[in-house]
């Protein structure tokens, strides 16, 4: 409870290929299959859809940082954020994975899965940190980042087998860095894990950005979480230039529809959610696969970011 987000929600086409394409290239394993309950789509904005499928993608020594996938088979849908740019505002961008072994391999068996890449792998320092990093991005628009920590040496994945880690952040790209911080720090309450700024003096990025303008534009992140782990955490990012906004290209669009969080209090999750000025729905109860009965709000950020929260029912 109240410790990052559980799951990573992405809206696909077809159910089968994307569940393979993302298993055959992470090493993660489908541990769930069915119906999506109806109340869960209420909160996607897909009340509307029927036969709605799910499945659930888990890395296979860890439960935490999962992939839930879901496809309507009577409607193909749109992309979020189609056509945007590393540095276009709104919706959730990405979601995170370490490589754990090397993310030379680890890209080119996304490559292989039909991922493509903005920009070749980058190293970069944010001190103390230095890691090379790739996105990673699919037809559904479901952007990966790859990241692998050259020094200080990673801790805490001993134990982790496989290519790649669980999912353990997502980010979303803002307009406007102050006010997105507050809504995190001050009215959620979740602490500060990492801030910094930076340029590319050389050019070269992740992200895209063109190699003669990437020195003169600066990146100012923020990673958030609950209790200040980098584990189901958020980020956030503001470029220093204009970009389009997406933020009102919402679900039930494919792409990363939403981060789910286990709480342990929804009505205090919904009045500060509400107090940030996020439009909010629910609560509905919902029998969930792999969470129970639980009670679920959506909270939309002002920035089209839907975090769904979830409170386990006492029986």
């Amino acid at each position: 409870m109240d410790n990052g987000f559980q799951e990573a929600v992405g809206i696909v086409d077809d159910l089968d290929s994307s569940g393979q394409r993302i298993a055959a290239a992470l090493g993660f394993v489908e541990i769930y299959r069915g119906k999506a309950p109806e109340a869960a789509l209420v909160l996607l904005g897909m009340e509307d859809e029927q036969a709605v499928q799910e499945l659930v993608l888990s890395h296979p020594t860890s439960d935490r940082g999962q992939i839930r996938l879901l496809s309507s088979q009577k409607q193909s849908h749109a992309i979020m954020r189609d056509g945007a740019q590393a540095w276009d505002t709104g919706g959730l961008f990405d979601v995170n994975i370490r490589a754990l072994k090397s993310i030379d391999d680890l890209h080119h068996a996304m490559g292989m899965q039909g991922f493509v890449s903005p920009a070749p792998i980058t190293g970069f320092d944010f001190d103390p940190v230095s890691v090379r990093e790739v996105l990673e991005r699919d037809s559904d628009g479901l952007c990966f980042a790859l990241m692998e920590r050259i020094k200080p040496p990673l801790s805490g994945f001993e134990d982790v087998g496989g290519p790649a880690s669980w999912l353990f952040n997502a980010t979303q790209v803002v307009s406007d860095f102050s006010a997105a911080r507050d809504f995190y720090v001050e009215q959620l309450g979740w602490q500060v894990v990492q801030e910094a700024s930076w340029t590319h003096p050389d050019g070269r990025n992740c992200m895209g950005l063109p190699a003669g303008l990437a020195p003169d534009i600066l990146v100012t992140v923020g990673v958030y979480q609950a209790n200040g782990l980098m584990e189901g955490s958020v980020e956030i990012i503001q470029f220093g230039c204009d970009g389009l906004d997406f933020s009102a290209d919402c679900p039930p669009k494919r792409g990363w529809g939403a981060l789910r969080f286990p709480v342990s209090s929804i009505s205090d999750f919904q009045s500060r959610a509400e107090s940030g000025g996020c439009k909010t729905i629910g609560p509905v109860p919902v029998d969930w696969a792999l969470h129970g009965k639980c009670r679920a709000v959506a909270a939309i950020t002002p920035w089209g970011v839907r975090l769904e929260a979830l409170e386990p029912m006492t029986i």
